[in-house]
């Protein structure tokens, strides 16, 4: 159906999908990625003893990639314009979970923002390998 091989029930499909469902599958995505950077300053600044730490504490949790990016990118070696495109990412989830923002054009920026949630997360594991080895 992506290829358009049946445009008719991709149309329904896509159309099936609310707003609010898109934007709680980005903001997911976007906790999971802060989990990720997180967890990777972690394991840089602790090494072996990582293991031993409790990990994240709740009252210091960072809720946004964009925050956590900010925090922990020089420290490993991430380019720091990632944050920008983080940050646009954070407004478009807001803009699928509290507004009325559903347009034809929503499609592709959620494929885009998905390929650079993974691209984000494939660039901090990179780092973390890299400071690792």
């Amino acid at each position: 159906m992506a290829t358009g091989g049946c445009p008719d029930a991709c149309g329904r499909r896509r159309d099936a999908m609310p707003a609010r469902l898109m934007g709680n599958g980005l903001r997911e995505l976007d906790l999971f990625l802060t989990d990720l950077i997180v967890e990777a300053d972690r394991v840089d600044r602790l090494g072996a003893a990582a293991g031993a730490d409790p990990g994240v504490h709740p009252q210091r949790r960072i809720f946004s990639a964009a925050e956590a990016w900010r925090r922990v990118a020089p420290r490993l070696g991430l380019p720091a314009e990632g944050r920008a495109r983080l940050r646009q990412m954070r407004a478009a989830q807001n803009r699928h979970c509290f507004g009325a923002w559903r347009d034809a054009g929503s499609g592709p920026a959620l494929q885009r923002a998905c390929a650079d949630y993974a691209r984000f997360a494939g660039d901090v594991l990179a780092a973390a390998r890299s400071k690792a080895g």
